[in-house]
């Protein structure tokens, strides 16, 4: 087949020099290996405008221990976000837990992040400290309390990995949502875009009887989407420049486990002979079509259909994070 058709899927990402996981945690580096479905846009003049009232409706907060003034975003919705590059911030007076930064981390505080939901405070540090045997690990540490109960804060220490990535806005840093279908809406922290076209993953705190434990195998799982009624959490990633890959995770004792995958690729062997590409997919890796063998229509019902198994253009392949952004699915009517 000549030519194909793909989803396009679109974000909206601000980047900012110096920023990586985690609003900033890391060293910006290449990141070859990383595949993923989105492209890195450049700054909208809507970005533009949103990032600067936001500076200007911050408070000023004078530092004592970098020595420099610090711009403070007011508390918007429950989240209080700051980030000093590589200044120290205070964040003591701040701080909702009554625990000391220099306790819990191995370096002095850089990023903090609060966040307010049911009654629980998230409290989210990074440091800038680096671990000299592997520069892409950093220091976070995860502060949970009670509003009201401030002494019995649970504290979960997590290796945030560096590396290339950019800043997501608060607003679309927290997710508190049930991902693991236990009728108990759990946290996901948004670790930033990463590699060349954006890819999105999560940090993920499930909640419990006892409190919340990190689930490591969802940070795995590369622009989740959360799909409840079918109690999955449904991924996408891009293969090459048109290829992609769809992947289907049951979460299986708190373990998040993918058991299906669908998966495009090309085969140009022919055209070294004067024919034409053929486009291949595999479930599981096992083949399920051929563009040399299906029509454009018949595909198109392969993948998009509303009989078809996968449905890629229904809403529940939409990812956490998507800035608003909606997606004429129409113009994919044939691959």
């Amino acid at each position: 087949m000549g030519s194909k058709m793909y989803i396009q899927w679109i974000v909206a990402a601000l980047f900012v020099s110096g920023l990586s996981l985690c609003n900033g945690c890391g060293d910006m580096r290449e990141n070859e290996e990383t595949a993923s479905a989105f492209e890195m846009p450049e700054i909208s003049l809507e970005e533009g405008k949103r990032h600067e009232t936001a500076v200007k409706e911050s408070s000023i907060m004078d530092d004592s221990i970098a020595g420099t003034l610090h711009k403070i975003p007011k508390e918007e919705n429950g989240i209080l976000e700051i980030y000093a590059g590589r200044d120290v911030i205070a964040i003591d007076n701040m701080m909702t837990a009554q625990v000391s930064p220099q306790e819990i981390l191995k370096g002095n505080p850089v990023i903090y992040d609060r966040f307010r939901v049911d009654g629980w405070v998230f409290e989210w540090l990074i440091s800038d400290y680096h671990d000299e045997g592997d520069w892409s690990m950093e220091d976070g540490v995860l502060l949970i309390s009670r509003e009201g109960v401030t002494k019995d804060a649970q504290i979960i220490h997590v290796t945030a990995e560096g590396g290339y990535g950019t800043w997501v806005f608060a607003e679309d840093k927290f997710e508190y949502v049930d991902v693991n279908f236990d009728g108990n809406p759990d946290l996901l922290i948004c670790t930033g875009h990463h590699g060349n076209q954006g890819l999105l993953t999560y940090y993920c705190f499930l909640q419990t009887e006892n409190g919340f434990t990190e689930a490591p195998t969802f940070t795995d799982i590369s622009n989740p989407a959360i799909d409840a009624e079918d109690q999955l959490i449904r991924s996408q990633w891009r293969n090459s420049a048109a290829s992609h890959s769809w992947a289907e995770y049951k979460c299986q004792n708190n373990t998040y486990v993918r058991y299906r995958v669908l998966c495009e690729d090309v085969d140009l062997s022919g055209v070294i002979n004067g024919g034409e590409e053929v486009w291949v997919w595999t479930v599981n890796d096992e083949e399920v079509a051929r563009s040399d063998e299906l029509s454009e229509e018949e595909i198109a019902a392969f993948l998009y259909g509303e009989n078809s198994e996968w449905k890629l253009a229904d809403d529940r392949w939409r990812t956490l994070y998507n800035d608003g952004l909606t997606v004429d699915y129409s113009i994919y009517s044939s691959p």
